[in-house]
């Protein structure tokens, strides 16, 4: 924390005043006589206009002159110029005093001279040229000692804004990652914004050199970094559904920003920087983000401190510009390009807590699918026991009635009736052990649970005169979720009966082979056409419209994600196989 501090002391004493400004008076002039020289400046003079601090040099048509006045205080030694915006090509500087320009990074740029106290002159012009008005100009006098005590703090200043910008594009990169294997296009939208904001506050920060041209790309950056926030904003709130009419506002931003980018080149200003609408649009991705909250969209209120700091430090910028001491973007950015990234992981979570309740919902879709048939299947099971019952209690009514009914015949008819009975308790059993959801994995023997399977839809298999065999090569006993193999092989078994049925095949047959852990289904249905045999298993495909097309996609997912197997298909000669490998966990 102690470095942390120091390093924005360092930052701030960038732009504090030195200590020449007692001894020193800059005052800047300008005249209309343009072809001024520095001989003619003592009788010409009274032509000079002062200029303010806050004026840019612009006028085309003048001249701009610096008057460089020392005090008595001042002592003799080696002194520098600091200024940005502005160049020079002459002065009133005698050649003993070794005039020396020096060119550094950033905005500024340097000149030397020695003084001499009592030798040299007090009075200095040096006559300026603009070279970029758009700006505010620059200039500063310092000791050899404060110049070097700020190369050193222009140092930690580089430091300080690595820091910054490195967390900027760290978070761009975490996002562009996070597009790629998410393909979220929120992600994507925020990703590039990250990277030309990233270029836009180099050049803001004075890292860059502003010119005529960089000022140029300067702004086409900051459209097109404007024009991916609003692309994220409607991306990230999904504003289409959720906010049509705030949505029609960003898309008529969207127009605005492009249109500029091309303006911007042609007359090389923008119109949204000069009407200063950057910080009003960031408001208005304000209220689409409380909106949102209030719609219990609970990413938004990261969007929210983070954004709401970024915009606070646009206004600032766009508004108070000449109050500010230092770049408020340099702090205002990586805490935005947290709290949004913070916002993203959150809105993922929650996309992923769909897909859950989604697949749950396709479990439960399936489940009742193939209820449907169960259902079916022991409605014509119990046909059979129940016409027995009733020919039980007709042959005890008319043995009652001849006087024929005894205790032995009685009996036997209630032995018979139980036995019906107990069938059909046996069945519901089966129902109802089918669809007890699986808490713990169990051992079970994978031809033992087939058979089950296959009594509940033998009824079934009757009526469609499909036959079936169950073929046990080497039985294996695994210890996994019982009830989910039977549901994916109850499924794998209606999907090729409901294949042979629609095929209209002649002698349809489905066979069961069990051998280790392989357990396959193979038909002569025909196969499955070459073009769609690879998206059978995608979720709602089908080929037949009363299909849900989620059997064979949840089948997959239980082998799979559940059961630690593996499902697949192929084509055979006359049809196809499904084939399941199972794992004991």
């Amino acid at each position: 924390m102690k470095k942390i501090i120091l390093l924005l002391l360092l930052v701030l004493k960038l732009m504090m005043a030195n200590e020449l400004k007692d001894m020193v008076e800059l005052q800047l002039y300008k005249t209309a006589d343009v072809n001024l020289s520095l001989e003619e400046i003592k009788s010409k003079k009274r032509e000079f206009q002062k200029i303010s601090k806050d004026e840019k040099l612009s006028d085309k048509n003048m001249s701009y002159w610096v008057q460089v006045k020392f005090s008595d205080k001042m002592e003799s030694g080696n002194y520098m110029v600091r200024y940005a915006y502005i160049d020079f090509d002459v002065s009133s500087f005698t050649k003993a005093q070794e005039v020396h320009k020096i060119y550094l990074s950033g905005s500024t740029k340097k000149f030397t001279f020695k003084y001499r106290k009592g030798v040299d002159s007090q009075l200095y012009y040096v006559h300026l040229i603009p070279t970029f008005n758009r700006f505010h100009y620059f200039i500063e006098l310092q000791t050899m000692e404060e110049f070097y005590n700020d190369t050193d703090d222009y140092f930690y200043y580089l430091l300080f804004c690595g820091v910054m910008f490195g967390l900027v594009l760290m978070t761009g990169l975490y996002n562009a990652f996070m597009y790629y294997f998410n393909r979220e296009k929120s992600f994507l939208y925020y990703a590039l914004m990250q990277f030309f904001m990233v270029t836009v506050q180099l050049y803001y920060t004075g890292l860059i050199l502003m010119s005529e041209e960089s000022y140029l790309l300067y702004n086409i950056l900051s459209l097109i970094t404007a024009f991916f926030s609003a692309l994220f904003v409607c991306s990230f709130f999904n504003t289409s559904i959720h906010l049509p009419k705030l949505d029609k506002i960003l898309k008529f931003y969207m127009i605005l920003l492009v249109i500029d980018i091309f303006l911007t080149l042609f007359t090389h200003t923008s119109f949204i920087s000069e009407f200063k609408l950057y910080s009003i649009f960031g408001i208005l991705y304000l209220v689409v983000a409380y909106l949102r909250f209030k719609q219990n969209f609970r990413p938004a209120i990261f969007f929210l401190i983070g954004w709401g700091i970024l915009v606070l430090s646009l206004f600032a910028i766009e508004y108070f510009e000449a109050f500010l001491a230092i770049n408020p973007l340099l702090f205002s950015s990586p805490i935005e390009a947290i709290s949004l990234a913070i916002a993203l992981a959150y809105k993922i979570k929650l996309i992923q807590d769909e897909k859950e309740q989604q697949k749950e919902l396709m479990v439960h879709q399936s489940k009742l699918a193939s209820m449907g048939e169960m259902i079916g299947n022991i409605a014509h099971q119990w046909r059979q026991p129940l016409t027995h019952l009733s020919y039980t209690v007709m042959n005890i009514e008319d043995a009652y009635k001849h006087n024929s009914l005894d205790e032995v015949y009685l009996d036997k008819k209630v032995a018979e009736a139980t036995q019906q009975i107990e069938f059909m308790s046996q069945t519901i059993d089966d129902f109802k052990g089918f669809y007890e959801p699986n808490k713990a994995k169990e051992l079970f023997s994978l031809a033992e649970e087939s058979r089950e399977v296959l009594d509940i839809m033998s009824y079934t298999f009757k009526q469609q005169d499909i036959s079936v065999e169950l073929k046990v090569i080497v039985d294996s006993k695994i210890k996994n979720y019982k009830n989910e193999y039977k549901q994916v092989l109850l499924n794998l078994l209606s999907n090729a009966k409901d294949a042979l049925v629609f095929n209209g095949i002649l002698l349809p047959k489905i066979t069961i082979v069990i051998e280790n852990r392989r357990v396959t289904v193979s038909d002569n249905a025909g196969g499955v056409d070459s073009k769609i045999i690879e998206k059978i298993f995608e979720p709602y495909f089908t080929t037949k419209e009363e299909n849900s097309g989620i059997g064979l996609y949840m089948s997959k997912m239980i082998v799979e994600k559940n059961m630690g197997g593996k499902l697949t298909v192929r084509n055979l000669r006359d049809g196809a196989m499904f084939s399941m490998i199972l794992k004991s966990c």
